[in-house]
């Protein structure tokens, strides 16, 4: 597999286009205000058509993109299912700060359809077998996006593991016991490449070792 990535300006968001070896066609992860430009830059360079997105969760900062993604490709867009309402009012959902920070980059937000991700659920896009685990913790709704290629596998754990770190629970729909048993969870998986929502990739075995929060 190959994995491409490009920063949304806001929050410092990784979005990213995967693509199955030799192959043109891929998926995209996330989609954070406003990385439409840098993704078109991006797939343009790659010779890339995106079949299909995966949100690994709903808070505004990897979803405010979608507006501008999708006018520029017409794809189905996953989302695990309890965070769907997360996308009816964005700014809602987070705390006082946040709505205010978000209030102008929400004033012509329209919710796009999405199709609902049960725990487990697989998909086949581009190529690539995509398998969705539920995380919750950091939101109700957050995933742990295993895509694999044959005998490749890479995870994408959004804001559920970071290099060195993990996803804060103290915002609105965070749960600290959910988020243990996520990360328990987490630690059963193969030692593959991971690939967060923010900041650098790592490795599950790495994670595992140095990773404070294990």
């Amino acid at each position: 597999m190959d994995v491409f990535s490009t920063r949304a300006e806001f929050l410092d968001v990784n979005c990213y286009a995967v693509r199955a070896a030799g192959g043109s066609d891929c998926i995209l992860i996330d989609s954070g205000y406003d990385c439409a430009p840098g993704l078109d830059r991006l797939l343009v360079k790659e010779g890339l058509e995106p079949r299909a997105i995966f949100l690994t969760h709903g808070h505004p900062d990897h979803i405010l993109g979608l507006r501008n993604v999708l006018a520029r490709w017409d794809v189905p867009v996953h989302l695990g299912d309890a965070d769907r309402y997360r996308l009816d009012d964005p700014a809602s959902t987070l705390n006082p700060q946040f709505a205010a920070m978000l209030a102008p980059l929400v004033q012509d937000w329209h919710a796009p359809e999405v199709i609902d991700v049960a725990d487990a659920e697989s998909f086949e896009f581009a190529g690539l077998t995509v398998t969705a685990l539920a995380a919750p913790g950091h939101t109700e709704g957050s995933m742990l996006l295993r895509v694999t290629d044959g005998d490749e596998e890479i995870i994408f754990t959004g804001d559920v593991v970071f290099a060195g770190a993990i996803g804060r629970v103290d915002l609105p729909g965070g749960d600290a016991q959910a988020m243990r048993e996520s990360l328990k969870a987490f630690a059963t998986l193969p030692d593959v490449p991971i690939y967060p929502g923010h900041g650098p990739s790592s490795t599950v075995g790495r994670e595992l070792a140095s990773n404070p929060f294990f």
